[in-house]
C-alpha cells in the first residue's frame, strides 16, 4: 500500500500515530532524567515512520517482536499506552 493508496483520513491517523510515539519517547526522556524511571532505555525517536510503515501493513491479529527499541512498534500495534508507561 503506498501513500497515494490512503485516504486523507488515513493519513492523518499515521501522523497522529507518528506524533504519539515522539511524545511516549519524549515522556520517556523526561521522566529518565527526573529519576522518576529508574534503568535505562533506548528511545526511538527518529524511527517513528518506520513503525507505522510496517504496522500499517499488518492484520490486528497479527504478532511483532522487538527489540530494545520496541516502544514505537507496540504503539504503532496499538498497545495501551498508559499500561505500557
Amino acid at each position: 500500500m503506498s501513500a497515494l493508496q490512503l485516504s486523507h483520513e488515513e493519513l492523518i491517523n499515521v501522523y497522529r500515530t507518528m506524533r504519539t510515539i515522539r511524545r511516549f519517547e519524549e515522556r520517556v526522556m523526561e521522566e529518565m532524567g527526573t529519576g522518576d524511571i529508574p534503568g535505562n532505555t533506548h528511545l526511538y525517536a527518529g524511527q517513528e515512520a518506520s513503525a507505522v510503515g510496517v504496522c500499517l501493513q499488518l492484520r490486528d491479529d497479527d504478532y511483532i517482536s522487538s527489540t530494545h527499541r520496541g516502544h514505537g512498534h507496540s504503539i504503532a500495534k496499538g498497545v495501551d499506552i498508559d499500561g505500557m508507561m
